[in-house]
């Protein structure tokens, strides 16, 4: 890998492939898959994973902001691409200008993309937000058929409508049927009154295997495609894990007892120790936050000791009395019979899983295996 420092984001790119597919094969043939690849693809890597996904089929990418669907479009990539998050009025123009489908939730932005449809001398495309009962972004349902109408009286192309759920990994999915009702009534409402929508979509990750009716014409599943639970029950496929990270031992040290270690003396030892010095930080991701941290090493979990610094990390080596420095050091992932899943790190910093990627750096480099 030419790494002059081991630590590293590993991706399992045959793991993302199954995951595609088995997502695929399970809403069937009528449904398409969004790729969606937000944040960076949940911070693996925007670029790589769009090819990944691009090669397995995939024909409509979700991002979240415009510059995502900009750096696609400048990288060759001629897919539908769907900016999901509220953009600027501002961005209006570059977004239309490269064919990029926006999310149009009110009407101030509508009318930046007619402004720049006029300007440029084509349609913008759009997909109405409809707010079913996240409270983010999107018109109410009471207001739906209105916005809808106006859009069409702007000369805007509207290609379809979405929302997004807000409790569909919740046992109790009552709020979740609640939501797609009234998203199904405002799409009827606009229907009945002459504007076709043709494209709709709801399903998040969870509702995706929950909630098979919703599927309509696409689902949006992020979570399970990066192998990432979220809340699913009884999942009906196969879900691979497509992330570990990787470090080695710079370093192991003798220390005397009574040896302080690391800032604040926040870790003494009482006898002498083997102190390993591993080459990670919180600037990297191995968050401070985290209590009673482990990282495996020789298939053994290893206790961090001290605060973690910004650069590196002291781990206690008493229970690998044969370590060595360059061992290989699993921060999350697979060691022999042990592992430590990115649920573990979210439930100990009592978050979800997708922001446990999101911590690491651009300062890890991610390779793709």
């Amino acid at each position: 890998m030419n790494l002059l420092r081991p630590t590293r984001m590993e991706v399992a790119s045959e793991s993302l492939r199954a995951n595609y597919r088995n997502i695929k094969k399970f809403v069937g043939a009528g449904c398409e898959v969004f790729g969606v690849i937000k944040a960076d693809a949940y911070a693996l890597g925007l670029l790589p994973v769009a090819k990944i996904l691009r090669e397995e089929g995939c024909r409509r990418f979700g991002v979240a902001i415009p510059e995502e669907a900009l750096t696609l479009r400048d990288a060759g990539f001629r897919e539908d691409i769907l900016v999901m998050g509220a953009s600027s009025r501002g961005a209006a123009e570059a977004l239309v200008a490269q064919d990029v489908v926006s999310s149009c939730g009110d009407l101030e932005f509508a009318l930046a993309l007619r402004e720049a449809s006029t300007r440029l001398g084509r349609r913008a495309r759009v997909h109405i937000k409809i707010d079913s009962g996240l409270g983010r972004t999107g018109f109410l349902p009471e207001k739906s058929l209105e916005a809808a109408v106006a859009m069409r009286d702007m000369g805007l192309d509207v290609e379809g409508a979405f929302t997004h759920f807000a409790t569909a990994d919740d046992v109790d999915l009552s709020y979740t049927v609640w939501q797609y009702d009234r998203f199904m009534e405002s799409v009827d409402a606009i229907r009945r009154n002459g504007l076709p929508i043709p494209f709709l979509h709801v399903c998040n990750s969870p509702a995706v295997i929950h909630c098979p009716q919703m599927h309509l014409d696409a689902v949006r599943p992020g979570n399970l495609f990066y192998g990432l639970p979220s809340g699913e029950r009884g999942r009906p496929f196969p879900l691979l894990p497509s992330v570990s990270v990787k470090t080695a031992l710079a370093a192991v040290r003798e220390m005397p007892a009574r040896s302080g270690i690391g800032y604040g003396l926040r870790y003494m030892t009482r006898g002498p120790a083997r102190i390993g010095v591993l080459p990670v930080g919180f600037y990297d991701g191995f968050t401070r936050m985290r209590p009673n941290a482990t990282v495996l090493l020789r298939g053994r979990r290893v206790p961090v000791v001290g605060a973690i610094c910004m650069d590196q990390t002291m781990v206690n080596l008493e229970a690998v009395p044969d370590a060595r420095t360059d061992d290989e050091v699993v921060i999350i992932g697979r060691q022999g019979e042990q592992e430590i899943t990115v649920s573990e790190v979210a439930e100990s910093l009592n978050t979800i899983v997708a922001q446990v990627l999101s911590l690491f750096s651009a300062r890890v480099p991610r390779i793709f295996v």
